[in-house]
């Protein structure tokens, strides 16, 4: 039986994120397709198990990881990655998504044939999780960090990617051929569109009467929901029935909240924090709208497929991916410039310019059915695995 290693930076206990998600259904492609599966990932926090059972009796191994992201962070995965390797390393092929744990296999000796998936650059994360406050040491790690992420992609036999923008990124920043590069994009589990009198009956439960725009980010700088603040003001003065609802959680949650306020925007904008998914969903359905206000490193934006598989248009900033996934249905919109008052004026002209609502909902489910199934991305997933064995 051929045994793979599957590689990551991120638990797939939890689809808390698109990440997540594209790494579950790898694993259930890979179960599914009859091979040994070995996991191996970090700590997702330091009081977590260093081993878990997973759906479907798979174990998740775990290096322990106090989640420092500097030096010492990086010597105790080199530490257990060399210590786990001693044990663990007859296999056929090793498959990594992100690239830290794996760089720590490859100094404790792996030299396996390896698949390597890319969703996003994590040199390019820490410098825009800085911004303005990179100093000397922040640009010496981010180099530092370019550094790894080269010796990853050149040394892997193959790539995955979600986007041709990722593609494009790779051959930017490590000069990796695109020929090496197989683009499969992410999927969702397609939902059952709400009838109109469900849709009206969720809108009546959430308290929504007007127009609704929502989204759904990590609350963090590049996400750009700041940006979603200032439209909503913005907009507010030529359309002011119009209602906001932010779905999400992250370190910028209050300040986000104080900014509403100074804008005189409370009673306008929701923030709901973290919520289930099964309430995601509920909103997704029931509103109007979806902007994605990304400010910077869009490798794909799983959200916008859940979105329209909604039947939810989404409104994005032309940044990273979006140009391709945004725009690959004429039903969403992109706003001309990485601005509030650009996406103020595709937000009001997308909800001024609709005729057809329910007839637009249908297009978009179906739209996502036919591009972007998981059952589609599983299929060549395994084609890709195949080829390199």
């Amino acid at each position: 039986m051929v045994k793979i290693l599957l590689v990551s930076d991120i638990s797939a206990e939890e689809a808390s994120g698109g990440a997540e998600r594209v790494l579950i259904h790898h694993i259930h492609a890979l179960k599914n397709a009859g091979y040994s599966l070995t996991i191996l990932t970090r700590q997702p926090d330091p009081l977590s198990p260093t081993r878990v059972e997973l759906e479907g009796g798979l174990v998740e191994h775990r290096l322990a990881y106090s989640g420092d992201r500097g030096l010492a962070g990086m010597v105790e995965l080199f530490k257990g990655a060399r210590e786990w390797w001693k044990h663990n390393n007859q296999f056929d092929l090793v498959i990594s998504h992100q690239p830290f744990v794996m760089w720590a296999l490859l100094y404790a000796g792996c030299k396996i044939p390896r698949l390597q998936v890319c969703h996003s650059f994590a040199f390019e994360e820490y410098a825009a999780r800085h911004g303005l406050g990179m100093n000397l040491k922040s640009r010496l790690v981010a180099a530092g960090m370019r550094r790894m992420e080269r010796k990853i992609y050149r040394s892997a036999d193959r790539i995955l990617v979600l986007s041709d923008f990722t593609r494009r990124r790779l051959g930017e920043c490590f000069q990796i051929s695109h020929e090496r590069i197989d683009v499969v994009p992410g999927g969702v589990d397609l939902p059952t569109l709400m009838s109109a009198s469900q849709r009206e009956k969720a809108r009546v439960q959430l308290g929504w009467k007007a127009p609704v725009v929502v989204t759904l980010r990590r609350l963090v700088p590049r996400t750009g929901v700041d940006m979603l603040v200032q439209a909503a003001a913005i907009l507010h003065q030529d359309m002011p029935d119009v209602r906001w609802c932010i779905m999400g959680d992250g370190p910028l949650l209050k300040p986000l909240k104080w900014l509403s306020g100074q804008l005189q925007a409370t009673e306008y904008i929701e923030f709901t924090g973290f919520i289930p998914e099964e309430d995601v969903n509920k909103r997704l359905q029931a509103a109007d709208a979806f902007v994605l206000p990304t400010r910077s490193l869009e490798g794909f934006g799983l959200v916008t497929v859940e979105a329209n598989a909604c039947g939810l248009p989404v409104i994005a900033t032309p940044v990273g991916a979006n140009p391709e996934v945004v725009a690959s249905s004429p039903d969403n919109a992109l706003a001309e410039n990485i601005s509030p008052e650009a996406l103020a004026a595709a937000v009001q002209k997308q909800l001024q310019g609709v005729s057809d609502a329910r007839g637009r909902a249908v297009r978009l489910h179906e739209h996502v059915s036919r591009h972007y199934s998981w059952k589609k991305h599983e299929s060549r997933f395994e084609q890709i695995v195949t080829g390199c064995l």
